[in-house]
């Protein structure tokens, strides 16, 4: 169920009403708006999510006991084992083949009748940080399923984020009954859910067709018409997933809930640590706290530190999908990152007497952008073959030749950068934005909003396409 489908805008509408209309039952009715949107997927796969939700909530609130070993491996076991079934089972298979070299056509068994329950990756990674939360004395057991379930399926982030931890989500849950509907906060909620329609409709959705010949094999490559390709689904893949977490932030707006930012503006980042800080954020600060710091960390030594930033950034990949492809972006950027660690700690010196100068932030920027660029490749291309290919091309120059084509696609790239400038401008000014706003007639203010859903509605392709991450 799509955020501007007539569907979800019905199913968001009835649950407003009815969420402000009984205070005391606010929790219900969320859960079972939630319910909905997902069983639109698939009753099977509702069934499915409720169990496996159902059996962290009791194995976490059994942790305390003098079993909670046997219960943290249990409620640990089915998450993960849900996870590699429906994700990784074809993947795992092909790899153990591939190592036994035995050719057996996977298409004629049940594997290839697997289907990914959507959100899977993204619930189960919210499932397994409560659970370790709660082994950690971190969190307190949630003694109510009820919002245990709205917790972890709330249907605005449910099915692509952001990942949010139950110390900062759980006690808005439990205060929903004395919630008041205070103006701040729709206002919130207009501006996230018309920037990410925005986004998603106007930009992300037009640059999908641009994208596709680049990668399907039906453009002849140039080392020029590479990197354009690669380009443009940089700010495709940005403006598409960044629609959805800001949408989801609009929506838990409207319901009180305080939803994390999961963007800020990544690609003005100047070197890895920031650049993770700002994309995908929740995920990052996951795989930071659930992989990387037990790995070690920093604790133990330079060089153990710069390989467990390779494990980390591995698994991030292979969490985006089971294809060679994803492990080896992950991987890509384990290494850059690990690279990024030895010049800081081996170029200090030099690095201290630059910082300082605009010119070394600018060329930071604008060098990390080029490798961010690369590696959206792997993330993009069919197989790690065509990857390879693609990036060949656009590292050994050939056919430098000029075709006006070039300059119009170099044109749009230049707009795209500079809208996500304005982007970060407006984050920066927000709160002064915000009181303009309000000090703006009421008239004027309603135009504006008429002005942009035209503009939307106006601005859209004629198909819209499902949000990239739905299928992670």
């Amino acid at each position: 169920m799509l955020f501007y489908t007539f569907e979800f805008q019905v199913l968001f509408v009835l649950t407003l009403v009815l969420y402000y209309k009984f205070p005391q039952r606010r929790v219900a009715v969320i859960g079972l708006a939630n319910a909905i949107f997902y069983g639109v997927t698939g009753m099977p796969y509702l069934i499915l999510f409720l169990a496996v939700a159902w059996t962290t909530y009791y194995a976490a609130k059994k942790m305390p006991s003098k079993h909670g070993a046997f219960f943290f491996g249990l409620g640990l076991g089915v998450n993960l084992l849900n996870l590699l079934f429906f994700k990784y089972s074809v993947f795992i298979a092909e790899a153990v083949l591939g190592i036994l070299r035995v050719q057996i056509d996977l298409s004629t068994t049940f594997l290839s009748t697997i289907v990914l329950p959507i959100g899977i990756s993204f619930y189960t990674f919210q499932l397994i940080a409560y659970l370790v939360d709660v082994k950690r004395g971190e969190v307190i057991p949630e003694k109510s399923f009820l919002v245990f379930w709205v917790f972890i399926s709330f249907f605005g982030q449910l099915i692509a984020g952001p990942i949010m931890r139950a110390n900062g989500f759980m006690p808005q849950i439990e205060k929903l009954s004395t919630y008041q509907i205070r103006q701040e906060n729709l206002q919130k909620g207009i501006f996230f859910i018309m920037s990410g329609l925005i986004k998603k409709l106007v930009i992300a959705d037009n640059l999908a067709p641009m994208v596709i010949p680049y990668f399907n094999g039906t453009m002849p490559l140039t080392t020029i018409s590479a990197w354009i390709g690669a380009y443009l689904f940089g700010f495709q893949i940005y403006f598409d997933f960044s629609a959805y977490s800001e949408i989801a932030v609009g929506i838990g707006a409207f319901f009180g809930l305080d939803l994390e930012i999961n963007f800020k503006t990544p690609y003005l980042s100047g070197n890895p640590p920031e650049f993770w800080n700002r994309w995908h954020i929740t995920l990052s600060r996951w795989i930071r706290d659930y992989i990387y710091i037990p790995l070690g960390g920093n604790r133990r030594g330079f060089w153990k530190g710069c390989l467990f930033v390779l494990i980390a950034m591995s698994i991030s990949g292979l969490w985006h999908g089971a294809a060679w492809t994803f492990l080896v972006w992950g991987v890509f950027h384990g290494i850059v990152s690990a690279l990024n660690r030895i010049y800081v700690k081996y170029l200090s010196g030099f690095r201290e007497r630059v910082k300082q100068k605009k010119w070394y932030r600018n060329v930071c920027v604008f060098g990390f952008f080029q490798l961010v660029t690369i590696g959206w490749v792997f993330f993009r291309a069919a197989s790690f073959q065509e990857a390879v290919h693609f990036i060949q091309l656009m590292l050994v120059p050939t056919n430098l030749f000029y075709h006006v084509s070039y300059v119009k696609s170099f044109l749009l790239i230049a707009v795209l950068y500079l809208s996500h400038v304005v982007e970060f401008l407006i984050h920066k000014n927000q709160v002064n934005l915000s009181g303009t706003w309000n000090r703006t007639p009421e008239f004027i203010r309603a135009a504006v909003i008429v002005l942009v859903m035209i503009t939307v509605i106006w601005s859209s392709p004629t198909e819209q396409s499902a949000f990239i991450y739905f299928q992670f």
